[in-house]
């Protein structure tokens, strides 16, 4: 792992690193050889894995009322009789 930048604010720690786009905010997965749960958690904020949540919900919700509808259709398809033309 790159070489995190530390800055103290009162009594918190804010760790920066340098990458190709410049500096950013990153959460480490230890400090001070304690495991950070919230970043193996939740990625860093609460808020992310609850939209991330509810995003992985909305696809596996409409996922199945598109397969709902589909065997719905396929019931009512296969309940239809079926013409013959010609003998």
């Amino acid at each position: 792992m790159k070489q995190l930048e530390e800055i103290k604010i009162g009594n918190e720690v804010v760790y920066f690193r340098k990458d190709l786009l410049g500096w950013h905010i990153v959460y480490p997965n230890k400090i001070d050889g304690k495991i950070n749960w919230k970043n193996l958690i939740a990625g860093g904020s609460w808020f992310k894995l609850i939209g991330t949540i509810l995003i992985v919900a909305l696809i596996l919700g409409c996922i199945n009322e598109y397969s709902n509808a589909a065997n719905v259709a396929n019931e009512c398809l296969s309940s239809i009789p079926k013409i013959v033309v010609c003998p």
